[in-house]
């Protein structure tokens, strides 16, 4: 009976494998969502050695020591991802145009450009070659999910299924500030790690209340949004902080003081 039992469990699997193809996961990790440790995270990767999202930038954050690396996400004309804040190539390379209007190759043709307009040698990354970087140096992700349709399923489920494939998935967190795309995203991947732009000073209650709908989640908020105070009840509601916005040496100390999980940054080194 137990074989027979076994038997038909593998052939369930089997067919359910066939029907419904790879389901991807994005539970935690390495308890990186556990962990007390802070860790800094290099907003558009390390911009004070690279391009903001470029390949450079996140293979600086890994020589660095960072410990994430935030990204944005859009999709070209031809259904490639790539790294891209804006929705046109127009600030951060010599081209120009819409990312939606544009193939991969018209966009990797340009070159990027720093912030002082100098060109480089640098193009933009697909986001398959920004995720296996991170990989490479086992830098944790946040997909900054206002950039992109995170609406659509088909959208998000080619960005899930790249980032299994880099190995990113389990270790990566995602920011959906829009309420209704954030519900939708959860019922597609209720193991993934949510978070949305709170402000810890006006609304922590109401925040902490709807990041525990989510099986993980993080709180996430300005530096200039937080005190000692709100940050000891997210703690006490066993929620992990993630403060953005520490540019100085002034908010870095007050950051250090409230020990976040994640501090992201544009200019501090670890």
């Amino acid at each position: 009976m137990k074989n027979r039992n076994f038997l038909f469990f593998m052939l369930f699997a089997f067919v359910a494998m066939n029907l419904l193809g790879p389901i991807a996961t994005a539970a935690p990790h390495d308890n990186w969502l556990k962990s007390n440790k802070m860790e800094i995270s290099a907003h558009r990767g390390a911009q004070v050695a690279a391009p903001e999202n470029t390949l450079e930038a996140i293979t600086q954050a890994g020589k660095l020591g960072y410990g994430f690396v935030e990204i944005d996400v859009r999709k070209t004309k031809d259904g490639h991802y790539v790294l891209m804040h804006d929705e046109t190539i127009d600030r951060t390379t010599t081209g120009s145009g819409s990312v939606q209007d544009l193939t991969l190759e018209e966009i990797q043709r340009p070159s990027i450009v720093d912030k002082e307009g100098n060109v480089t040698e640098h193009k933009v990354p697909t986001l398959m070659e920004a995720l296996e970087e991170a990989q490479k140096y086992k830098l944790g992700v946040n997909f900054d999910g206002s950039k992109g349709n995170w609406g659509d399923k088909e959208f998000v489920d080619g960005i899930m299924e790249e980032a299994e494939e880099a190995g990113v998935l389990n270790h990566s967190f995602f920011v959906l500030s829009d309420r209704e795309v954030r519900d939708q995203f959860h019922s597609w991947y209720p193991e993934a790690t949510l978070t949305f732009l709170g402000n810890a000073l006006e609304n922590v209650e109401e925040d902490m209340k709807e990041l525990k709908k989510y099986e993980n989640a993080l709180y996430t908020t300005s530096i200039h949004n937080i005190d000692k105070e709100t940050a000891k009840k997210i703690k006490k509601a066993k929620l992990k902080l993630h403060v953005y916005q520490v540019n100085s040496a002034e908010t870095y100390g007050k950051a250090k003081k409230i020990h976040p999980r994640l501090m992201e940054t544009d200019v501090i080194i670890p």
